[in-house]
């Protein structure tokens, strides 16, 4: 039996770190879609009012892997969905600043939302303001603004705003019913009465809709607006 010669060993063991290098890269892809696969149907179950399910689900996320930013963004989003406000702030918090403050828009468009769940509307529009300006294309943090506009009296600044928010989505129905509200507070009932056809909304969604404009008149009425 032939020794192998120098370059031979050396080949050999090329090939074998070869080998080595694309198990480990292989590993890493399947832990990557393992991750990513996990973290979609914690986020499915955020946005279909599961929230404490997602939480379980993160615990067992963080268990296996280690929280990340988009484990944490997810387990603010449920702790804010299961009312535990303060908490939710805590971790949104703590996805601003630093290296990756170009990727925060999201936590703040969530701190705007805590702020709405308390009623801190003046809280709410300097947050949201700063998701937009991080995330200019966040449909959801226009629609919640020109809605929060709205109710603070400010009437021009809501319309641009929902119109934004209106043609970026194409026809969103929770954006276009924030928009047919609007025109009921501000006068514009022609606007209103064709979302309201477009939408086809029975009489008692118009009557809640109406009754909902009217209580936002009152309340500026109230205010002095």
């Amino acid at each position: 039996m032939s020794a192998t010669s120098p370059p031979q060993q050396a080949l050999i063991e090329a090939e074998r770190k070869e080998e080595l290098r694309e198990d480990e890269q292989s590993r890493k892809a399947r832990v990557e879609r393992e991750k990513n696969l996990h973290l979609k149907l914690v986020q499915t179950m955020v946005e279909q009012d599961n929230a404490y399910a997602a939480l379980a689900h993160l615990d067992a996320y963080d268990q296996k892997w280690g929280s990340d930013r988009p484990s944490k963004q997810l387990r603010a989003d449920a702790l804010r969905k299961t009312s535990q406000l303060d908490q939710a702030e805590l971790v949104y918090k703590s996805l601003l600043g630093g290296k990756e403050q170009v990727k925060s828009g999201p936590a703040w468009y969530g701190l705007g939302k805590v702020s709405i769940e308390r009623g801190d509307l003046k809280g709410a529009v300097t947050r949201l303001e700063k998701s937009i300006q991080v995330d200019p294309l966040n449909i959801n943090a226009y629609s919640d603004l020109g809605l929060v506009y709205l109710l603070e009296g400010q009437k021009e600044p809501a319309y641009n705003t929902l119109m934004k928010a209106n043609q970026l989505a194409s026809g969103d129905v929770k954006v276009m019913a924030n928009l047919a509200l609007w025109g009921l507070v501000y006068d514009d009932f022609n606007m209103a009465m064709d979302i309201a056809d477009r939408l086809q909304w029975s009489d008692n969604t118009r009557n809640q809709v109406m009754s909902q404009a009217n209580s936002i008149k009152r309340r500026f009425d109230a205010k002095g607006n």
